[in-house]
């Protein structure tokens, strides 16, 4: 994240509030006109939704969301990974805490069921618009491991309102990098590392 050039910012929690408003609520398409199991559509309506909330967020804020709260690191690892004080790290992740949870309070129907914002309502105009393509699904499947799964948090009853808001983005796939064993398999398999490593 230091390394990296300075993002521009795509989008804000307004403009994003107002993409949403405007996508009109429809109901979910036929099966038989689509080639994926409608409910696999919706799971992608929702991680893709959620994750565009989460881009709201500055690229800070989102390694600091995602470390304290999606990854549930302690303040120790985290202040740690991004070297800055513990309390530096705890208020940040406060603010960014504050910032999504304030927006998916006032918008989202999973957090606050008054909110009239419903996946399965926005699936049909999020397909329409792009966003979701069921000939090539980028988040949902039939299986794949979640978040949670990962992070080894359990999946029972959430207590708090914090702990409802992480839990979203647990139930988000988490994906292995292909590219990273490949590259790692190539380099043990090259020529100059087995003449690095022979014994002499």
């Amino acid at each position: 994240m230091k390394r990296g050039r300075r993002e521009q910012p795509a989008i804000t929690f307004g403009c994003y509030a107002h993409g949403l408003d405007t996508t009109p609520d429809l109901e979910l398409p036929d099966q038989r006109s689509v080639p994926a199991d409608v409910r696999l559509l919706v799971d992608e309506a929702r991680i893709t939704c959620t994750s565009g909330m989460l881009l709201c967020l500055d690229r800070e804020q989102r390694v600091i969301y995602i470390l304290g709260e999606i990854f549930e690191v302690t303040d120790v690892v985290g202040a740690e990974l991004l070297e800055i004080s513990r309390e530096n790290f705890r208020q940040r992740l406060a603010r960014a805490r504050r910032e999504l949870h304030n927006f998916m309070n006032g918008q989202c129907g999973l957090v606050n069921r008054a909110n009239p914002c419903r996946c399965d309502k926005k699936t049909r105009g999020f397909m329409q618009a792009g966003w979701v393509d069921p000939a090539n699904l980028q988040f949902a499947g039939e299986r794949v491991r979640h978040v949670r799964e990962v992070v080894r948090t359990q999946s029972e009853a959430l207590s708090t309102l914090d702990e409802q808001y992480g839990a979203i983005y647990r139930q988000h796939p988490f994906y292995d990098s292909p590219d990273f064993v490949q590259a790692l398999r190539a380099l043990l398999e090259s020529p100059g590392f087995r003449r690095a490593t022979d014994l002499p």
